[in-house]
Order: C-alpha cells, then sequence, then structure tokens
C-alpha cells in the first residue's frame, strides 16, 4: 500500500513539473519567437516603412548564420539518451561554430557590397544570436535534468528586458544601429547572472568549461547533417526576403516583410508541440514503439494543420484592419498575399514536424536530400515571380517551394517509419 501511494506521489510530482516546464517553455519560447515581430512593428512605427524592411532583412540574414552557431541546435543534445557525448562537448561546440559564425557573416557582407550603416546592423545582431548559440547547450543540460522551465524563464527575461531597451533607445535616438545592442546586453547579462548560476546545480562550471577536442570534433562530424539541413530550412525564411531585396523598392520590402512575418510566426506551433516532447519521442523511438510514435506525429500533423487553417480564415478576414493598426501601414491592397502567406505558413508547419521526428529517429541524409531540390525550386519560383509580380509574387514563390518541401518530407517519413516498424507495425 506504502508502495502505491509513493508511486502515486511520484507521478503527480512528475505530471506537476511536465506542466510547468511546457508553461514556462511556452512563455520563454514565445517571447523570444515573438521578439522579431515586436522589434519590426516599433521599428515600422518609429522609424518608417523603409527602414522597417531593411531591419526586418538584416535580423533575418542573422537569423539564417545563427544556424552556423547551432550548428544542429539542442535536437542532438536532448535525444543523447544513452550519454553519447558530455555537456562539454556540446558547449565547446557552440564556441567554436560561433567564431565560424561570424566568419561566415564578414564574407556575406564583403560580398553583397552592403553599405556601412547596414553591416554595423547586421553585425550587432549577428553578436546578439551568437549569445543565443551559445546559451543553447546550457538549456539543453536543463532540458535533460528535467528543469526545462529553467530555460524558459532565462528566454523570456532576456527577451523582455532587450525589448523594453530597444524601445526606450530607438525613442531617443532614432536609430535601429544602436537600438540593436540593447538585445546583446540582455543576453549577456541574463546568461551571467541567470544560466550559469542554473548550470551549476546539475554540472560542475570548470568540467563544462574544459576543453575536449577529440569528441567535439566526432560531434562536429555527426551534427553536420542536422546542421546542413537546419541551414537549408532557415534558407526557406531568408531566400524570399533577399529576392525581394533584389527587385523591390525599399517600402515594397517593408510591406513584404510584414506580409511574411505571420508565416515565420506559425513555426512557433511546432515548437510549443513539439520541443517539450523530444525527450519522450526519442525514448519511443529507443525502445521501438514506432506505432506509438507514428500516432504522436499524426496527431501533432493534424493539430498543426487545424490551427492554420483557422490562422488563415481569421487572416482573410481581419487579417488587413488588424495589421493596418498594428503597424500603422495601410495593407488593403495585401489581402490576398497575407493569407496566402499563412497558407505557405502553414504548410511548413508539417514540414518541421517531420523534421523534428526524422531527427530523434537519426535519418539525416533523407532530410538533406529533401531539401537540396527545396532550396533550388525555391530560388526558381523566387526568381521567376519575385520580378514580374512583385510582391503577390514573392509570397506565391514561397507557397510554392513550402509545398513541394513539404510533399518531399512526407515521402522521406513514410519511407523512414515503414523501414523500422513496417506495414504491420505501423497498425498495430
Amino acid at each position: 500500500m506504502a508502495k502505491r501511494t509513493g508511486l502515486r506521489l511520484c507521478v503527480i510530482i512528475h505530471d506537476m513539473d511536465l506542466r510547468k516546464d511546457y508553461f514556462w517553455n511556452t512563455i520563454g519560447t514565445s517571447a523570444n519567437s515573438f521578439l522579431s515581430l515586436l522589434l519590426l512593428i516599433v521599428v515600422t512605427r518609429i522609424n518608417g516603412i523603409a527602414d522597417s524592411g531593411i531591419f526586418n532583412l538584416c535580423f533575418m540574414a542573422a537569423v539564417l548564420f545563427y544556424t552556423i552557431g547551432m550548428y544542429g541546435g539542442r535536437i542532438y543534445q536532448v535525444s543523447d539518451v544513452a550519454g553519447e557525448y558530455e555537456s562539454k562537448n556540446y558547449v565547446f561546440l557552440k564556441g567554436f561554430t560561433s567564431l565560424a559564425m561570424l566568419v561566415a557573416v564578414s564574407v556575406f557582407v564583403f560580398v553583397n557590397g552592403y553599405t556601412p550603416d547596414r553591416v554595423a546592423l547586421i553585425f550587432s545582431l549577428a553578436f546578439y544570436k551568437i549569445t543565443d548559440a551559445l546559451a543553447d547547450p546550457l538549456y539543453g543540460i536543463m532540458q535533460k535534468n528535467a528543469h526545462l522551465y529553467f530555460a524558459g524563464v532565462s528566454m523570456a527575461l532576456k527577451a523582455g528586458i532587450g525589448f523594453g531597451s530597444f524601445i526606450i533607445v530607438d525613442l531617443v535616438f532614432g536609430s535601429v544601429y544602436y537600438a540593436s545592442f540593447c538585445l546583446l546586453a540582455a543576453n549577456v547579462l541574463f546568461m551571467i547572472v541567470w544560466d550559469i548560476p542554473k548550470i551549476r546545480r546539475f554540472e560542475r562550471l570548470k568540467n563544462i568549461l574544459s576543453v575536449n577536442l577529440a569528441p567535439t570534433l566526432s560531434l562536429l562530424r555527426k551534427s553536420a547533417w542536422i546542421f546542413a539541413f537546419s541551414l537549408m530550412s532557415m534558407l526557406f525564411t531568408y531566400v524570399p526576403r533577399h529576392f525581394a531585396d533584389i527587385f523591390l523598392t525599399p517600402e515594397e520590402l517593408g510591406f513584404f516583410g510584414i506580409i511574411i512575418m505571420p508565416a515565420s510566426m506559425l513555426s512557433l506551433f511546432v515548437v510549443f508541440i513539439i520541443q517539450p516532447k523530444l525527450v519522450d519521442l526519442s525514448h519511443m523511438f529507443a525502445e521501438g514503439r514506432f506505432a506509438e510514435l507514428d500516432r504522436k506525429v499524426t496527431k501533432m500533423i493534424s493539430l498543426a494543420v487545424c490551427f492554420g487553417v483557422v490562422a488563415a480564415l481569421a487572416m482573410w478576414l481581419v487579417g488587413v484592419p488588424v495589421l493596418s493598426f498594428i503597424f500603422g501601414q495601410d495593407m488593403a491592397l495585401y489581402r490576398i498575399p497575407l493569407t496566402l502567406a499563412v497558407v505557405g505558413g502553414t504548410v511548413n508547419t508539417a514540414t518541421l514536424i517531420w523534421s523534428n521526428i526524422l531527427s530523434v529517429m537519426r535519418r539525416f541524409t533523407a532530410q538533406l536530400f529533401c531539401y537540396l531540390p527545396g532550396v533550388i525550386a525555391l530560388m526558381l519560383f523566387c526568381y521567376f515571380l519575385t520580378g514580374p509580380y512583385g510582391v503577390l509574387g514573392g509570397i506565391f514563390a514561397f507557397v510554392f517551394a513550402n509545398a513541394v518541401l513539404m510533399l518531399l518530407y512526407l515521402a522521406a517519413y513514410r519511407i523512414a517509419i515503414r523501414k523500422r516498424s513496417g506495414p504491420a507495425g505501423i497498425r498495430a
């Protein structure tokens, strides 16, 4: 009787901890993900539509190169249930890849021949994203030790303080270049006063910061596939903006950034429903519970599609007046592009769910072969549609390319799950 009572108490405590992880992960991830949207609103209202287009382009360029700093992200770390690598290997890897990120940004701005102002903005935002990359393995340690909510609190605090200080500096100086350094300062501050002290509860700081080159190089090699398709995934977000910068006026670029931003925000939905479940899904896969894993994936896909349909309908009905009010710009001409962008974002959510599951299954090569034709299709669509048809053409390119990628990922997932369990196993 006492054993049964103790077991029930353990289950209750586990459920409470899981709810706490869900809550704070949702708050922190929302704050971090919605930050780019909130910053776009602030810049549009304070600095104007043309400056908002440039800011959005530079911010997304920094996010693109952030994939180099992240180099595979947290998926490999939290799904490493066998303890193949130590925490210090993941931390040291992010330090090395952050340096590589700086080199890549330098080459990028040189090749594009950007003006000094745009170079300064991209570098300030790149340093901000580097601090995000350095914090990620610390969050991984928290998550593996059943304290994901520590990471959620950290992300919420960083986003809140960074956003507030950004507004103040932009209002005082009227410069997004000065204001962007506030984001970097907030990240550094909370890494010192929050992330590192919390990590000490689980790992010795001296051990985490020690260099162990051989395992880190092995991790670098094994994470290469994740990095490759993560980079290509971000290309789907950045490339349409890059072609918009080439073919459209600064004002049209600003409107394009506003139109495509809600679609980009839909990817946050994937983080909500799958990030806290990654460890459990990894155990399902490791234990051969493929039928259960497939049912979970189907449920997540269905939920994402339902959410996307509601979002697209809402955008068609009230998107124009709502966004016109929020951004202080007349969006009446862009009702169709706004709705189409949400459709493209919904298609992308399904792709991202399958991507996370295939990563848990360690099917990285298959994902790379999905993204290669997808990125080629995206560039071709953007080149042939954005120039002749402007903003609407750029959005059509975004939707078409995401549809191609989704079909490729659906095929890759079905092949992977059937190879593991067979048709009978899936139906079990």
